[in-house]
């Protein structure tokens, strides 16, 4: 079982404007209510932190695609696949190519990204860790972005690693299911590495494994799932896990 440091309220004891945002936010999968109900603690918090993440995504001045590769390399870089997962959706919705999405899981450095995206993914991964932007570094961004857009970039880094380690450190449940390899069953076809290898790999034995101990569940993946022939790859629920649902 996966039992939340703090436990998310029920809907019924929100404050009238957090059911509001939430409605408005229904995109967002399952795992908001879990987001929400955790930050209905503290009202006058939640309507703070919720009202920067609209400002960011509605009223931002990087390019939306720009800000989604920011958003999926941090969440990758912290390991939290509920928000990985709703960016996947986001990125492909604002015109990111799948093999774009799927870099950003890997060496950034093996993917032939635009001057202005190598930079920003350069940026994350020092910003994402707490570590300040190198001189050239800075120059090469103000080469590229207004001085608005680089306050954007680094608040954006910001808000997302927050958002991050607050569900992970109170282990808030993503409302998604999360992936399970049954090695026994693995016949070694490769059809899952080939769809989608930031997730699946091969080991020196030629089964597979989990590139990431939690990888977000995207289409791409469940798509992995059900082509194995062995059917040994599963989803589970996270806060329920004896409930599992083979892909096969």
């Amino acid at each position: 079982m996966v039992t939340p440091r703090i436990a998310p309220l029920p809907v019924d004891d929100w404050p009238p404007a957090l059911r509001e945002l939430l409605h408005a936010s229904r995109r967002d999968g399952a795992g908001r209510e879990n987001l929400f109900g955790t930050l209905a603690h503290h009202p006058p918090l939640a309507e703070a932190w919720l009202h920067l993440a609209q400002v960011l995504t509605h009223q931002g001045l990087l390019e939306p695609t720009l800000h989604e590769l920011a958003l999926l390399r941090t969440s990758h870089l912290l390991r939290a696949p509920y928000v990985r997962a709703r960016h996947e959706d986001h990125a492909r919705d604002v015109g990111v190519a799948p093999e774009a999405v799927a870099a950003t899981a890997a060496d950034p450095a093996a993917y032939d990204w635009s001057a202005p995206e190598a930079a920003v993914l350069r940026a994350v991964d020092l910003l994402a860790v707490g570590e300040v932007l190198p001189e050239p570094l800075w120059r090469e961004l103000s080469g590229m972005f207004t001085a608005a857009q680089l306050l954007e970039l680094l608040v954006l880094v910001g808000q997302c690693a927050m958002v991050c380690t607050t569900l992970n450190t109170l282990r808030t449940p993503g409302g998604g299911p999360t992936v399970r390899v049954d090695a026994a069953r693995c016949c070694s076809a490769g059809q899952c590495v080939s769809t989608a290898p930031d997730v699946f790999a091969h080991d020196e034995d030629g089964q597979v494994t989990l590139v990431e101990e939690r990888p977000a569940v995207t289409d791409r993946l469940r798509l992995a799932a059900a082509l194995c022939p062995s059917g040994a790859i599963h989803l589970t629920a996270p806060d329920r896990i004896t409930e599992e649902a083979s892909l096969s």
